[in-house]
């Protein structure tokens, strides 16, 4: 039997969402709930033959009953929706897109509620589940490279959006070694970053893990730009360099590989564009094992998620406040609404 999922949010990621659910052999989108935008709900529902479609949660939660409650909506809708997903005991498994919230409060206050209910939570970051990434994260953990000892990872959009899967994706290639502290810098809100998402519109970071790694962290307009990219968010690239070698991969380009002791050098290819539903899809098929065996974690968990969320306030926090953080550490809200005050302007 399938499991029922509904899914919250209309616009954005809502469609592909929509999509990998139809073509998944697992799990059946059953309802979907928009916020106020009634011809949108509309069109999205039609395309996909979704008879249950209201603008309100928990009347779809009612009349559905399901397993999952998959959230795409814009970041500050999100909390309450968790706050009324989590009320209902057919719900077990919480799929949030990232970022997982905009404050730390925020962050915490879903943490809490989906611990206290005794829900399982998701945070999107399917860059994991891209293959040429995916195979990345093998190479280095058997070694492809020796001993990693340097990441150096970098996107032109900000740090809350694609720099949220950067910095997750830099814990996924050193295996979610502990993280020993963070240093950060950040610059001001102009609004001339290309995401919706108000954030720092540049901001930088050294990270050193407890297993020894140190890795580097670019967001926004003045990271490297990754030559014959034109969208900014293709300017996605991660580095590592190791007592052997190095990896390099690029989001839309390549993943090369070169060991100096052996010489071997590879380069396949890299792309978005060819895989992206691919691993939105393996993402959403990977859910039906994680509920069935939820002590064996899950590469996107919240347990994950909080830590790379972490890294995100320390930056902000070292920028405000100088010297270093230590993790883990709660933060305050203060860090992020100066950006945001600055925004509503």
């Amino acid at each position: 039997m399938k499991l029922k999922a509904v899914l919250a949010g209309t616009k954005g990621w809502a469609d592909a969402h929509a999509k990998a659910y139809q073509a998944s052999e697992r799990i059946e989108l059953v309802g979907i709930c928009g916020h106020s935008n009634t011809e949108r709900l509309k069109a999205l529902a039609d395309r996909y033959g979704i008879a249950a479609r209201t603008l309100d949660l928990e009347t779809l939660l009612r009349e559905t009953n399901p397993d999952i409650v998959d959230i795409v909506s814009s970041p500050d809708a999100r909390l309450e929706l968790v706050k009324t997903a989590v009320r209902f005991p057919s719900v077990k498994l919480i799929n949030i897109e990232k970022p997982m919230a905009l404050t730390p409060s925020e962050a915490y206050e879903i943490e809490a509620l989906c611990k206290a209910h005794g829900k399982l939570a998701l945070v999107n970051h399917q860059h994991k589940y891209l293959p040429a990434w995916h195979k990345a994260q093998q190479l280095l953990r058997a070694g492809a490279i020796g001993e990693i000892e340097f990441i150096r990872a970098s996107t032109k959009v900000n740090i809350m959006e694609q720099g949220s899967h950067v910095i997750d994706m830099v814990m996924y290639f050193n295996d979610f070694s502990p993280i020993a502290w963070v240093m950060g810098q950040t610059g001001p809100y102009e609004g001339k970053d290309s995401s919706s998402i108000v954030a720092p519109d540049e901001a930088m970071a050294s990270i050193l893990f407890a297993n020894g790694v140190r890795a580097t962290v670019e967001c926004g307009a003045f990271a490297r730009s990754l030559q014959g990219e034109t969208n900014p968010f293709y300017h996605i690239g991660v580095d590592a360099y190791g007592t052997e070698g190095h990896l390099k991969i690029a989001l839309n380009q390549t993943l090369e590989v070169r060991n100096y002791i052996t010489g071997e050098h590879t380069v396949e290819k890299s792309s978005w564009d060819e895989h992206h539903f691919d691993a939105l899809l393996a993402y959403v098929n990977s859910i039906p094992e994680y509920l069935a065996n939820p002590e064996g974690g899950h590469i996107c968990d919240l347990a994950h998620a909080m830590l790379s969320f972490q890294v995100i306030m320390a930056i902000y926090h070292t920028a405000e406040y100088g010297g270093k953080v230590e993790l883990p550490r709660r933060f305050e809200d203060g860090i992020v609404e100066r950006f945001a005050d600055k925004a509503a302007r």
